[in-house]
Parts: C-alpha cells; sequence; structure tokens
C-alpha cells in the first residue's frame, strides 16, 4: 500500500499521470528520419511531408568550391590475354601431375573468371577464347591422365 492508496489505485493513478504527459495523436513530437519515417510512425499519426533536397543541392553548388570529377573508368588489363602459346597458359593454369579432378575443376572456373569472353572487352574477344580453349584442352588432357592413372 502506498499512503492510503491499494495497489490497484496507485497502478491507475500512475497509468493516468503517463497518459497525460504522453504527446496527443495530432502532435508532432518526433523528428523523423528520412526514408524510414514508415518504421517509426504509428497508424494514429499521418506521415510527413519532405520537402526536396534541391535546397541542399543548390547550397552544395553555389558554394565556392572546385567542382567534383567523376571517378575515371577503369582501365582493362589485358597484359595475360597477350600470353597465348600452350606453355605460357599451363604456367597460368598452374597445372601440376599431382592435381585432383577437383583440383583441376576449380582450377577451370578460376581461369574462366578471368579470361572468359564474355568478361573481356569486344576488342579482346578473340585473345580470351584462343586462351579458354586451350586451357580447356590443357585440362580435359589433365583430367584424362589421372583418371587413367587412378586404379
Amino acid at each position: 500500500m502506498i499512503v492510503g492508496l491499494s495497489m490497484f489505485d496507485a497502478v491507475l493513478d500512475r497509468v493516468s499521470r503517463d497518459r497525460a504527459d504522453a504527446p496527443q495523436p495530432g502532435a508532432r513530437s518526433w523528428t523523423a528520419i528520412r526514408g524510414l519515417n514508415s518504421s517509426f510512425v504509428g497508424p494514429a499519426v499521418a506521415p510527413q511531408a519532405w520537402r526536396s533536397g534541391e535546397g541542399l543541392d543548390q547550397a552544395y553548388f553555389d558554394h565556392d568550391s572546385e567542382p567534383v570529377a567523376p571517378p575515371p573508368k577503369p582501365v582493362f588489363d589485358a597484359t595475360h590475354l597477350k600470353r597465348q602459346s600452350a606453355e605460357e597458359i599451363a604456367r597460368d593454369l598452374g597445372l601440376l601431375p599431382s592435381d585432383t579432378a577437383a583440383q583441376l575443376q576449380r582450377k577451370r572456373r578460376g581461369f574462366a573468371r578471368l579470361n572468359h569472353p564474355d568478361r573481356t572487352p569486344e576488342d579482346w574477344r578473340d585473345a580470351a577464347t584462343t586462351r579458354m580453349k586451350i586451357a580447356n584442352q590443357l585440362i580435359d588432357e589433365a583430367l584424362r591422365k589421372a583418371a587413367s592413372a587412378r586404379p
């Protein structure tokens, strides 16, 4: 008992005080985060109309500063595509006589990730196609040797 009130009366008194302190349904006492208002707004509160960011953009561009250039496009490094001999491609593949079939398939996928014609610029597609053909022949030959070596 709290000063002559039962526990139930004390809880009711506390709830009524909290309710009186709570913001009214039409009041806007919170600050929303742009783009996240639906996560923080209850159904009784109307969504806030957002101002556009044009003022911020204009203030940014009106400020005396150097214009920001867009980042340069990455330059394609085609040095690996110039290596066209079977020995160079075997070295790029890293083929070993002890490679298992799973290792050879992993090497094939890794090589294709870097050399596939669909991933290279149009100027280098013929070279990439040639490299992929030779690499596939080398890996297929290594797979046949690994299969014949198994008991």
